[in-house]
C-alpha cells in the first residue's frame, strides 16, 4: 500500500451502503441520512462535508419508505492518495444508526 501511495497523485474509490427500509415511523433508521455517515480514510483522516475531504453522494435513495431495500452510493476522489481506502464507517454523533440492518458494498481503490 505504501508503494501505491507514493506513485500515485490521485487516488478514487466507491462505497455503497444497502439499506431496507420500513413503512412508517418505525424505519430502521431513525430519522437519519445515509449522507450524515462519517467515512475515515487510511490516514485516519474522516471525510466530513464541507470540507476538503468532502463525500460526494452519487444517489441517496435509502429515505425511500416502501419496504424494499435500497442503496446509497458515494464518491471519494481526493489528490492526497494517503486518505484512499476507505477503512471504517462511523455513525454521527447522537445518532445511532442499525448498521446491522445495512450491508456495505466497498469498491476498489483507483490509484492515478
Amino acid at each position: 500500500m505504501k508503494f501505491l501511495h507514493l506513485l500515485s497523485t490521485e487516488a478514487t474509490q466507491s462505497v455503497t451502503v444497502h439499506s431496507p427500509s420500513a413503512p412508517g415511523p418505525s424505519a430502521t433508521r431513525a430519522g437519519s441520512q445515509p449522507s450524515d455517515l462519517r467515512f475515515k480514510g487510511w490516514n485516519g483522516q474522516t471525510f466530513d462535508a464541507n470540507t476538503l475531504l468532502e463525500t460526494r453522494v452519487l444517489l441517496d435513495n435509502c429515505e425511500t419508505e416502501d419496504g424494499h431495500w435500497h442503496q446509497s452510493r458515494f464518491l471519494f476522489r481526493t489528490q492526497d492518495s494517503h486518505q484512499l481506502p476507505v477503512v471504517d464507517l462511523r455513525e454521527p454523533a447522537g445518532i445511532h444508526l442499525d448498521l446491522q440492518q445495512r450491508r456495505l458494498e466497498v469498491g476498489p481503490v483507483c490509484f492515478v
